[in-house]
């Protein structure tokens, strides 16, 4: 070989190694920079406090800087837990569409069929539609990053972009991994502070709005009312002969007693409605867009249902308990204003007043408030 074709080919081989060098520095720029802003990502997510700032981060941020047309948290919820704590009390939940609540039985099933590890696929609409509301494309790709913790499966993050050659089953996936692992953390952290925050909200015995909470959302849809000039409505109930009940057969069946009465509210109201524990064996439940003739409609039909219901007690025949309501309502005028407070407090009290005359009538009936 002449000197020439040796420089030419020492030439070709250093040619060669520089364009090497500068796709492998091209590609640690490239990783850099994914590895950068994934970090972004993971402490944006860890320094969320509730579902609420989860939320918000994933539907804005995460998703422009990720470039994705739809973005999941998807939670598995097999015995209810997870939405009793993380919607209000009054059941109305304040999250978006990117946070979804499933105790289906084929969802649970398919997301348990992927395995431990990142599933990246062609999008197919029959299989993956429910993870994404909304989205009607037909074409995409997916991924979906499971959360396990403690060997069982929470649930997942699942990422849809139009792309259909953008997530394919053979890419790396340590990111990707590392965020599943990182959100996980940050889910049940935000679970934690959701059961906690719910405990200072509720009653214990009854799972009911507590006082607190009670006066929170009459102010809630008071003021409600007086922007929409709509009605409201406040039913206030007591169990009757409360007392003989519990000198009767024990505190633990007046408990029972208390416990089956706000069961049966529950299921008899409609989820916006706020049913609480006044205090004792007393109840209020607020009737937000109601009055006249369908707020006591509400009110019997509250009644009856108790009534129809009976407490079982072991080696004595069931118990039946009948409840006394008192009801008031709020009909704004046009262009009203007020203090919430103190409509509130007035309306509270109507409702206490036909309660007390229920009573003197006998019991076990409604009575409007004047």
């Amino acid at each position: 070989m002449s000197e020439a074709d040796q420089k030419s080919d020492l030439n070709s081989e250093i040619l060669r190694l520089k364009q090497q060098i500068a796709r492998q520095l091209d590609a640690a720029r490239r990783n850099e920079r994914i590895h950068n802003r994934f970090q972004d990502i993971e402490l944006a997510l860890l320094s969320a406090q509730d579902f609420t700032e989860i939320d918000n981060y994933l539907q804005t941020e995460f998703k422009q800087s990720l470039d994705l047309a739809a973005v999941s948290l998807v939670l598995l919820d097999v015995d209810n837990k997870i939405s009793s704590a993380i919607c209000p009390v009054n059941g109305r939940c304040e999250y978006s569409s990117g946070i979804l609540i499933t105790n289906q039985l084929s969802e649970m099933e398919f997301l348990k069929s992927l395995g431990p590890s990142s599933f990246l696929s062609h999008y197919q609409a029959a299989e993956h539609q429910w993870l994404f509301q909304g989205i009607e494309d037909e074409q995409g790709s997916i991924v979906v990053l499971p959360f396990i913790r403690r060997e069982q499966l929470i649930g997942c993050l699942a990422f849809f972009s139009d792309d259909s050659s953008r997530f394919q089953s053979d890419a790396g996936t340590e990111f990707l991994q590392r965020l599943a692992a990182v959100t996980t953390i940050c889910v049940e952290n935000c679970l934690n502070y959701e059961q906690l925050r719910r405990l200072g909200l509720t009653d214990a015995l009854t799972g009911l709005a507590n006082r607190r909470e009670l006066e929170k959302w009459m102010n809630i849809e008071i003021s409600r009312s007086l922007r929409e000039t709509s009605s409201l409505s406040c039913l206030y109930l007591d169990v009757d002969h409360f007392k003989n009940v519990n000198d009767s057969y024990g505190h633990d069946v007046g408990d029972q007693v208390l416990q089956k009465v706000a069961t049966v509210m529950m299921n008899a109201v409609r989820a916006g409605d706020v049913v609480a524990r006044y205090g004792g064996e007393e109840f209020v439940v607020i009737l937000p867009g109601i009055s006249g003739s369908v707020a006591l409609e509400t009110a019997e039909r509250i009644r009856c249902a108790v009534a129809d219901s009976n407490i079982e007690i072991d080696g004595q025949p069931p118990l039946t308990v009948y409840i006394s309501i008192g009801l008031a309502s709020f009909v704004p005028m046009k262009d009203s204003i007020g203090d919430s407070n103190v409509i509130a407090e007035k309306l509270l009290t109507r409702a206490d007043h036909a309660l007390m005359k229920a009573k003197e009538q006998g019991r076990n009936r409604v009575v409007v408030a004047e």
